[in-house]
């Protein structure tokens, strides 16, 4: 049987795994890629969070 784990909204900003800055803001780029892609960025270091398939709903 699957553990069930706990969650909880998170009340505070979170911070950049590369630079530790707080994420105010998330800066996307479209890759060309066939499923279009979107790489995001940290603006504070410029540098990748994550990618992800679609671009989120909250994003433009």
């Amino acid at each position: 049987m699957p553990m069930k784990i706990a969650s909880e909204e998170a009340n505070y900003q979170p911070l950049c795994p590369h630079c530790e800055e707080e994420i105010n803001e998330v800066h996307w780029r479209q890759l060309a890629a066939v499923n279009a892609e979107y790489m995001f960025i940290c603006p504070n270091c410029r540098k990748v969070i994550g990618i992800g398939v679609r671009k989120a709903a909250w994003i433009n």
